[in-house]
Formats: structure tokens, C-alpha cells, sequence
């Protein structure tokens, strides 16, 4: 079942299962005074309503740096896609700049070329969503 994904495009979709990303989750929660909770329980609210209102709002900046961060590195990695996609006419961008080369040689100029093409997306989201990044690292840091 799982070699009939290898060498598809789908196999570039595979989950990232990395866990790191729950620790920033799970100190966002420690952070969320348990008073909030207890008086939304006192004003009659049920788990999903305390849930949807109470704690779901408070995590956006966790939700926003887990996906800020996931997406960079998903972008970023090369050793997913160059396992799962061999073939030569797939790939994505870290994968594909690995394969030009030359049967003589590499042109090292044209492959930094791509190398600074390949790193300017991640800069400019970086750059854009980077308060959003450190506010999120630092609430989650704090207690």
C-alpha cells in the first residue's frame, strides 16, 4: 500500500510528525488561568462552549506561530521529499536545486542562484509574520 504512494505527487503530502510543536500548545494552556474556566462553569457553560469562547480565542497566537513555523519547515525540508519522490520529474524546490548538477560537474553559481530564489519566500513570511512568531514563543514561555 505505501510503495503505491511512493513516486506520486501525493507523496510530497505526507504528515510531518513531529512533536515539538505540542509543547508550545501545552505551555499556552498552563498559561490560561484556571479561574476563566471555573467562572464560565459558575455562569452555566458546557466544556464545548467554554472551549469555543474561552480557550480557543486565548490560543490563537499558539495556533498562529504552530502554523507559521510548520509551514517554514515543511517548505524548507529536504529529506521528506527527496525519500518519498525519487523520480526525477518530481520534487519540490529543495529537492529539485539538489539534482542540478551536471554529469561534469556542478555550476555553483547558478545553483546559489536558486538557493537565494529558494530562500526568499521563507524570508519575506518571516519577515512579515515575525511579531506574531516571538509573541507566541514568549506567551507560551511565561507563566
Amino acid at each position: 500500500m505505501c510503495s503505491s504512494v511512493n513516486s506520486t505527487s501525493y507523496s510530497g503530502c505526507s504528515p510531518y510528525p513531529r512533536g515539538h510543536h505540542s509543547h508550545i500548545f501545552l505551555q499556552f494552556v498552563r498559561s490560561i488561568p484556571i479561574s476563566l474556566d471555573e467562572s464560565a462553569r459558575l455562569d452555566g457553560a458546557n466544556a464545548f462552549t467554554i472551549y469555543l469562547r474561552i480557550i480557543l480565542p486565548l490560543l490563537k497566537p499558539a495556533i498562529a506561530t504552530v502554523v507559521i513555523v510548520k509551514g517554514i519547515a515543511v517548505y524548507n525540508d529536504f529529506y521528506i521529499p527527496f525519500l518519498y519522490m525519487p523520480s526525477q520529474n518530481l520534487g519540490v524546490i529543495s529537492t529539485s536545486l539538489f539534482r542540478f548538477r551536471g554529469p561534469y560537474g556542478a555550476h555553483w553559481e547558478i545553483i546559489s542562484a536558486g538557493a537565494i530564489l529558494v530562500i526568499l519566500p521563507t524570508l519575506v513570511v518571516f519577515l512579515c509574520l515575525q511579531r506574531f512568531i516571538y509573541n507566541g514563543f514568549m506567551r507560551g514561555a511565561t507563566r
